[in-house]
């Protein structure tokens, strides 16, 4: 049995939506085209979501539980700052991947569609994030292994717009395979940055 085959119709609908989004765009994310490559019709779409929206909320509340959660779980932990910084980029790298980049394309997306509702849920996602992530490069600063001259909360969000950069640079390549080739080499980029030498 595949990967593929193990999962749940509602699992292989999310899957294939966030695919649709990544490699057509919103335009062509319609339950004909989420059907054809989940092999079920059209109108069984709505035997497992309302609407096609209930499919995008379900794609970005996974990227935003995971993402969100990995940093909870991480700061709880208590770890040395450094191995927290690790685990939640490692994190939010797997959940990248396991959702297909969609959600990085759907910040874009909606950022200029007038789409206020996912507009919002995203921009909160963002910002709760960026804090989440700020908060563990202050208490890196305090510690004394973070450079004390950048500012916390625009690297959280230079974190944040590196991983957008990657999967726009994926689409634009039409690359296969992983989003981001080499985690823990972007890992060490990032920490040849902004940690203390």
């Amino acid at each position: 049995m595949t990967i593929e085959e193990e999962l749940s119709t509602r699992e292989r609908i999310i899957k294939a939506g966030a695919q649709i989004i990544v490699e057509e765009g919103l335009r062509k994310f319609t339950a004909k085209n989420i059907g054809y490559r989940v092999g079920i019709t059209d109108a069984a779409i709505y035997k497992h979501f309302p609407s096609l929206d209930n499919i995008v909320i379900e794609i970005i509340n996974k990227y935003i539980s995971r993402c969100s959660g990995s940093v909870d779980r991480s700061l709880a932990m208590n770890l040395p700052v450094e191995e927290t910084l690790r685990q939640v980029i490692k994190e939010h790298i797997s959940v990248l991947e396991e959702t297909n980049g969609a959600v990085p394309v759907l910040c874009f997306e909606f950022s200029r569609s007038g789409n206020v509702r996912f507009f919002d849920i995203l921009h909160s996602f963002v910002e709760n994030y960026r804090e989440k992530l700020a908060q563990i490069l202050k208490k890196g600063q305090e510690e004394g292994i973070v450079r004390a001259d950048i500012d916390p909360k625009e690297i959280a969000m230079l974190f944040v717009g590196l991983i957008q950069a990657k999967v726009f640079a994926y689409i634009m390549e039409k690359r296969e395979g992983p989003i981001i080739k080499d985690p823990d080499q972007l890992i060490s980029e990032l920490f040849y940055g902004i940690m203390k030498r």
